[in-house]
């Protein structure tokens, strides 16, 4: 269901592990992207490919902006060349306003400053900010999981270094590589102690509601604390831009598609939000006499942003309900303990560990719910996410078998009879 670490998938491809591919594959031959991962293509969409776009947008709008011609006024015929160049300046930096050609210029200078545009100069900026915002949700994952007793990075390293290795090195790898995992597994069991744990560990096998490393709900609380920053950070860009832009932005789009449902192409052309046509007022001593001047000017630099933004604003909703639609999966994969037992079921089924979907089915829970936990469950999806099926099923064997014979021993040593075969 879907493209993720947090969520089961199925053996279809869905459309985003399509672009995924193609996208991650033409983004590894520039070096652009990383074909190994620990999060999901929704997630990417977010923090590598919108941050991507808008850095390649303020780069458009820069360059027509500083380079080329921001702004031409319409002057009076007397004015001076130093005079015109004066007018475009001053026009670009203290504002202008618009006022559709059908309508009467207002009188009144408070009526004019209330249509002023205040945004244009800083798109630029506008457009780098929001890049940096959609780059913190990834910021957070990194501090989240920083300190922890395994580097997911590492992890991803190794796999895909056991996925490269020779037929004769990748059993000891694959060896090593479950070392690895058993030992992190295992130090959360050492250095108990609390008067509420046994309740605690209750509530924690079952949610994030306590979360802690001795919980072993580390990552999957990470995770689902920075998929909702994702979602949120999408949704939050539409009052943010609202508010800068002015002019109800958060509608613009629907009103778009109002206007190409009545076929009426004219929203496509122009918009009073970006409008390419400008009034300005300045004024200019002379003596002790103040001249005020009102021309007009015309802004080529709105007709790239009126684009630009019209794309983002769809863009925006597209990452807003795809990120919203990737929390509710990654919540339902991983809250419902019978899903994170599927999962690791399927591949032992498929390693003929177990050779029905009920077969110890005591010893499969205990493994996954006691043992693996929320965050073992997390690191062996991305395992899943940067390896064949082949050696995930042969990681999870392996620890299963290691986990029965820690079992063994431990009930041989206490001498409690018990099924753990």
């Amino acid at each position: 269901m879907g493209n993720g670490l947090c969520v089961e998938t199925s053996s279809s491809w869905t459309v985003f592990d399509w672009l995924d591919k193609v996208l991650g594959s033409v983004g590894s031959y520039a070096g652009l992207v990383k074909l190994r991962h620990d999060d999901d293509f929704i997630d990417r969409l977010s923090h590598h490919y919108t941050t991507m776009l808008l850095v390649i947008f303020t780069i458009v709008v820069s360059t027509k902006q500083y380079v080329g011609d921001a702004i031409q006024c319409w002057c009076p015929a007397q004015f001076t060349e130093a005079q015109v160049h004066y007018a475009n300046q001053i026009c670009w930096v203290s504002n202008t306003y618009h006022i559709p050609m059908e309508t009467v210029i207002p009188e009144s200078v408070d009526s004019r400053k209330e249509k002023q545009l205040t945004y244009y100069q800083w798109v630029p900026f506008i457009l780098l900010m929001m890049a940096l915002l959609f780059k913190l949700p990834r910021v957070a994952w990194k501090v989240l999981t920083f300190s922890h007793s395994i580097s997911i990075d590492q992890f991803v390293s190794m796999v895909w270094s056991l996925q490269l290795a020779a037929k004769t090195e990748r059993d000891v790898k694959l060896a090593e590589m479950t070392d690895y995992l058993e030992s992190w597994l295992s130090t959360a069991e050492h250095n108990r102690s609390s008067c509420c744990l046994p309740a605690k560990q209750k509530v924690a096998k079952y949610s994030c509601l306590v979360c802690g490393r001795r919980y072993g709900n580390v990552f999957i609380t990470a995770c689902l604390v920075v998929k909702g920053l994702y979602a949120f950070n999408a949704f939050l860009h539409f009052f943010a831009l609202n508010a800068f832009l002015g002019r109800d932005f958060a509608g613009w789009g629907f009103e778009i598609i109002s206007g190409l449902a009545d076929e009426n192409p004219e929203y496509l052309k122009a918009s009073p939000r970006f409008p390419r046509v400008t009034l300005c007022d300045f004024e200019i001593r002379q003596m002790s006499n103040l001249h005020r001047w009102t021309v007009q000017c015309v802004l080529p630099i709105n007709l790239f942003n009126s684009k630009i933004f019209l794309f983002i604003w769809f863009w925006l909703l597209f990452l807003a309900v795809v990120s919203f639609l990737s929390l509710g999966t990654t919540i339902y994969a991983s809250m419902f303990p019978h899903n994170r037992v599927e999962f690791i079921r399927k591949y032992m089924i498929m390693r003929k560990v177990i050779l029905q979907r009920g077969g110890e089915n005591r010893t499969v829970n205990k493994f996954v719910m006691s043992y693996l936990k929320f965050d073992g469950v997390f690191v062996l999806r991305v395992a899943a996410h940067n390896a064949t099926e082949v050696l995930t099923g042969q990681l999870i064997e392996n620890l299963y078998n290691k986990y029965k014979t820690t079992m063994h021993t431990e009930v041989k040593q206490n001498s409690v009879p018990g099924e753990y075969v």
